[in-house]
Formats: structure tokens, sequence, C-alpha cells
């Protein structure tokens, strides 16, 4: 599980590295600008060779170590131009303001003209340069134009201009998008001079204008007026003939209408008396006809309402059977799907209590493998460490002894019978400090060896003879252990008293022998601290 997570880490991390360095070496060049990727040599249409490439718009991999990314805007750079007293043709001089937007040239090979130049300068730079350069084109193109043309024809003026800059702006890798004049004046007046008069003029030739137009007005006028009242006259006389024409076909028409309203009367009275006479009979026909009909359609009417009734109650009652069985259904579906929404949930919640038990036992193992196992796993390790740390010295140590005795041993037996008293004169400090430390509880203060005066010097053997019965009791331990008789090897090999002494101080017991038989005092033996 451990080694999961690690490498899904590990993925992580090799997934945001490889994302961070994408992100960093992906360039995004966006429509307003290109990208200028130094470093690597590029031939263009003209077969000239550069060393860097172009993006337009879109994307690209930079590669690193090898290539560099700058980027330059291709957005409108608006530029305001004033010139003062520029001489136009004719030597009169002229103030001109123009407004002018320029934008780096993104077309060969006017283009690299502009990374030569302008590649990592700061946009004041480049509106300096450009702001120079068109107003002293303004100022060429002013020479060659007087003053009236420049000031009537401004498209002219402006297109001269646009024509003038073109070469010098592409030079420095520039386009020119628009140029509008804005106000030109002159501090002489001379503009304002022929200004006034053209206005004079102006002025003249609208009052001539008018004169002539308001003489046409009046003889215009004066011939409206006659064609009138001819119209007028005429108009009369045509409305008096009119009205005695009319007035006779009046006459007529009522004469004619006159006697055709009579006869129309009589016809009319005579028609309408036969028409009475047949309209009641027809009426008392229709009428019993109509209610024979009435009663029919009533009689029919009612046997359709209770057909219809009927029909209607039986859809109504097939309509709640319906409405009753799908109701029925709809509940059988209901409980069917609640129970189906239960035993989802339930196992849903009983996955669920099974993946948190399985979680929970997860994390109880490692719980108790961090608490538990790996403690004492390392416990358990360093107790090795630590026992086989102190056993190397303690095995080491036996080698070397054992090295030592079987030498030893390889010594004593080239010595021959000089090899064992060499050996019991070894091991004499050994036995006397097991002596010592067996009867260390017991507390000497004085010694005295007795001698009986017969000059045989045999007190040393008395000494040993009269030993507490500890002693002798260890000796016959170590007989009974070893086999070897410490006592009889002593008198075996003629230790001398010397010898004998020297090996008792070393081990820190003194003995002195007097003439008169009493020895030395011997210290106290050392308490046994454990």
């Amino acid at each position: 599980m451990d080694f999961f997570v690690a490498l899904i880490g590990i993925i992580g991390m090799i997934v945001i590295v490889v994302g961070m360095t994408i992100s960093r070496l992906l360039l995004i060049c966006h429509p307003n600008e290109v990208i200028i990727l130094s470093g690597r040599k590029r031939k263009l249409s003209d077969g000239t060779i550069v060393g860097y490439r172009l993006i337009r718009g879109g994307r690209a991999i930079r590669i690193p170590i090898l290539e560099k990314a700058a980027r330059m805007s291709l957005e409108a750079i608006p530029i305001e131009l004033s010139v003062k007293n520029a001489y136009s043709k004719g030597g009169i001089p002229l103030n001109v303001e123009a407004i002018a937007n320029i934008k780096i040239n993104s077309n060969e090979p006017s283009f690299g003209n502009a990374v030569e130049r302008f590649l990592g300068k700061p946009l004041t730079e480049i509106h300096k340069i450009a702001k120079d350069t068109l107003e002293g084109n303004l100022r060429g193109v002013l020479a060659t134009l007087t003053p009236e043309e420049v000031n009537e024809d401004r498209l002219k003026f402006a297109q001269s201009l646009i024509d003038e800059a073109d070469s010098d702006l592409n030079q420095l890798g520039l386009q020119l998008d628009t140029f509008k004049i804005q106000n030109v004046s002159d501090e002489a007046g001379y503009l304002d001079s022929i200004g006034r008069r053209k206005t004079a003029e102006v002025i003249s030739e609208a009052r001539r204008a008018e004169a002539i137009r308001a003489a046409e007005a009046e003889e215009t006028e004066a011939q409206s007026r006659r064609q009138a009242e001819i119209a007028k006259a005429k108009a009369e006389q045509d409305i008096k003939s009119a009205q005695i024409d009319a007035e006779k076909e009046v006459k007529t028409a009522q004469a004619i209408a006159s006697a055709a309203a009579r006869k129309a009367e009589a016809e009319q009275q005579a028609a309408a008396e036969a028409a009475e006479a047949a309209a009641q009979q027809n009426a008392e026909v229709a009428k019993a006809k109509a209610q024979q009909e009435i009663r029919t359609a009533r009689i029919q009417a009612e046997r359709e309402v209770q057909v219809n009734d009927a029909v209607a109650q039986q859809t109504i009652e097939t309509e709640k059977n319906n409405l009753r069985i799908k109701k029925a259904e709809l509940e059988r579906e209901a409980i069917i799907k609640e129970k189906e929404a239960e035993v989802a949930g339930e196992k849903a919640r009983a996955k669920y209590e099974q993946e948190m038990e399985e979680e929970r036992i997860i994390l109880q193992q490692k719980r108790l493998m961090a608490d538990v196992i790996e403690p004492a796993r390392a416990e358990k390790e360093a107790m090795e460490l630590d026992a086989q740390g102190k056993a190397a010295p303690i095995l080491e140590k036996g080698k070397a002894n054992l090295e030592i005795l079987a030498r030893m041993i390889k010594v004593y037996q080239s010595a021959e019978g000089e090899g064992e008293k060499v050996f019991m004169l070894n091991m004499l400090p050994e036995i006397v400090k097991q002596l010592t430390d067996t009867i260390n509880k017991i507390t000497i203060d004085k010694v005295s060896v007795i001698d009986s005066g017969d000059g045989k010097g045999n007190g040393v053997g008395r000494f040993i003879n009269q030993l507490p019965a500890a002693l002798i009791s260890l000796s016959e331990q170590i007989e009974n252990a070893t086999g070897v008789n410490i006592l009889s090897q002593f008198q075996k090999h003629d230790i001398s008293l010397e010898q004998l002494e020297q090996l008792l101080e070393k081990n820190g017991v003194a003995v002195n022998e007097n003439g008169g038989g009493e020895a030395g005092e011997t210290p106290k033996a050392p308490e046994n601290k454990g």
C-alpha cells in the first residue's frame, strides 16, 4: 500500500514538473503580437538568412538554452504631429496639426527591419522615431503645395504625405495606417485674407443670385395671376352652362319619376294584398309543421340525451375503473421503487460499512505496525547488534586466551621438568587471589610464625600447614577438580621461601620472620563489595 502511495506521489511530482516545464517552454502568441525566437537560422523568401524565426498567432515550443523568446506588439500607435512655420509653395509659412496611426509592419521584409531596429526598445522610443520621421515628411510635402491646395484639398494633402512617408517607414519596419489633418493655420494671416476674399465673393455671388431669383419670381407670379384670372372666367362660364343643363334634366327626371311612382304604387298595392293572403296561409301551414317538428325534435333530443347520459355514465365508470387500476399500478410501482431504494440503500450502507471496516482494519494494522511491531523489531535488532557488539570482544579475548594457552603449553612442554615449576609460579598469584576471595570476610590482624629454634628454617612450611580450614578445603577442592595438590607441588618443585614471599607480596600479603619466632602483621584482606 505504501509502495503504491509513493508511486502515485512520484508520478504526480513528475506530472507537475513536466507541466511546469511545458508551461514555461510553450509560447502562446496573441493575434495582436508577434513572437521572435532568436538563436536558430532561417531563410527568408528572398533567400536572406536570418538568425530568428517568427510566430504570428498560435503557439510554439521554445528550445531551452538554444532559443530566446521576445514579443513585439502589432497594436496601433497614435502620434500627434505639430509642424510650426513650415514653408509651403510660394514661401508662405504654415502651421499644421495632424494625427497619425502607425504600427509595426508584420509583412516581410519590413518586419525584419523592425526587428533589427526596435526589438527590446520601449514604446516611447518607437513613438519618437516615427514622430520625427513623419514631421520631416510633412514639411517636405508642404513645400510642394500652395496654401490654397493644403487648405482646400486636405484629402490630396494627406494622400501625398502617405505616399511620401511610406518608403521611409518601410525602411524602419513601420506602417502608416491613417493620417488626418486637424488644423492648418498661419501666423501672417494669409489664409484669413483668402478666407475673407472668398467670403466676399460668395456674399456678392449670393446677392446677385438672390436678385435674379427675385426678378424671376415676380415674373412667374404675374404670369400665374393672369392664368388664374383666365381660368376663373372660363370656370364661371362653364358653371352657368352646367347649371342650365342640370335644371332641364331635373325637371324631365321629376316628371318621369312621378309617373313611374304612381304606377309602381298601384302594382305594389296589389302585390302586397296577394302576398299577405299567401303569407297568412303559408304561415299557418308552417306553424303546424314547425310545431310537429318541434315535438319530434324534442322527443329525439330527449332520447339522445338519455343515450348520451348512459354512454357518459358508462364512460365515467370505465374511466373510474381505469383510474383505480392506474392508481393501483402506480402504488405498486411506488412500493417496488421504495423497496428497491431501501435494498439499494442497505447494500450501499453495508458496502460502506464493509469498506470502513476494511479501512479500520488497515489503520489498526498500520497502527500496530507503527506502535508495536516496528518498535519491537527495532529493539530486537538493537539488542542483537548490542549482543553481537558485547560478544565480539569476549570471543576475540577467548580466542586470544586459547592462542596464548596453546603457546604456553608448547613452551612448558619444551622446558621439560622446569616447565611445571614455571607453570606453578605463574599460577600462584591466581591461586592466592582465589584464596583471598574465599576468606575475604575473615579479618586477620596478625600472623605470627614461631620457629622452634633448631635452625632448620621450616617456619614457612608450618605456617602453610597452620592456614585456616577454608584454605585447606580450597586446596582439596582444587585437587578434586584438577587432580593437582598445590601444597605437594610446592614441595615437589622446591619452591623457596623467597619466591613464595615475593608472590605473596605481589598479592598484598606481607610475611616477616624474626629470630624470636614472631612474624610481622599482615594487612586485612580487602572486603568483597560484590
